[in-house]
């Protein structure tokens, strides 16, 4: 499958790219419901698919290349929409109004005002390595994953930074904390890279259409407490945009 055709549904907002309100505590970030237009969020929700376990950081996961992934893109005129909305130049574009002045202060080594977005595939193999095993773009010309991910019981991620290619990180969740009466499982943005939960952090509820995302750079600690119980997995997409090389001095 290629991403160089827009489907008709296209025609219609898909993301809502408004600028946001950056907040800077305890790094910068932006939170807002409602990212997903409301139709194309319905119909995900309905055929969210069942993820088989796999490599990756919940161990349930489905990427772009995996057939199963394919299959839904191709056959979902939601997820088509979705697709093609991230993997765009005007998500680019976005990502560079809403977080350029945040990058360069933090040290990014990546041109974003000749930022171009590039239809670049990442394999599994190549997402675990720390440099791409082939580098086929310029650091400018930048690409996009969007990975579907599901978290069961025992899901946990230890404080961490996102790999140094990485510009930005943004998870979007399908599932609600409260209704699946989940414990653990928040996203927690960190003041410092010290194992323990302070004042300064702060915390992301998952919630339906809940979008939350920042720059990767050296100072964006995160993590995610242990889920202790839920009644239903917490299902989200991790959506990233990269260059072919580091990004962050």
């Amino acid at each position: 499958m290629t991403v160089s055709s827009v489907p008709l549904a296209q025609q219609v907002p898909v993301l809502d790219l408004r600028p946001l309100r950056l907040r800077q505590k305890p790094f910068e970030h932006v939170v807002t419901d409602g990212f997903i237009a409301p139709g194309v969020m319905a119909e995900m929700l309905q055929t969210f698919p069942q993820c088989p376990p796999r490599v990756g950081p919940t161990g349930y996961s489905s990427y772009w290349g995996d057939a199963e992934y394919d299959d839904l893109i191709s056959t979902s005129p939601a997820w088509k929409s979705l697709f093609h909305a991230v993997h765009s130049q005007a998500f680019i574009d976005w990502f560079v109004a809403q977080f350029g002045d945040a990058c360069h202060r933090r040290g990014c080594v990546v041109d974003l005002s000749r930022a171009t977005y590039v239809p670049f595939r990442e394999t599994r193999a190549d997402k675990e390595r720390r440099h791409l095993a082939v580098v086929q773009h310029a650091p400018h010309e930048v690409w996009v994953r969007m990975d579907i991910h599901q978290a069961h019981v025992g899901y946990t991620r230890v404080r961490h930074l996102d790999h140094r290619r990485r510009l930005m990180s943004m998870l979007v969740y399908l599932s609600d904390a409260k209704i699946n009466a989940m414990r653990g499982g928040n996203l927690v943005l960190h003041q410092t890279r010290k194992t323990w939960t302070g004042w300064g952090d702060a915390v992301v509820q998952p919630a339906i259409n809940r979008m939350a995302a920042f720059p990767c750079h050296a100072w964006s600690w995160h993590s995610v407490p242990e889920i202790v119980s839920l009644r239903a997995p917490r299902n989200y997409l991790q959506i990233t945009i990269s260059s072919s090389d580091d990004a962050w001095t």
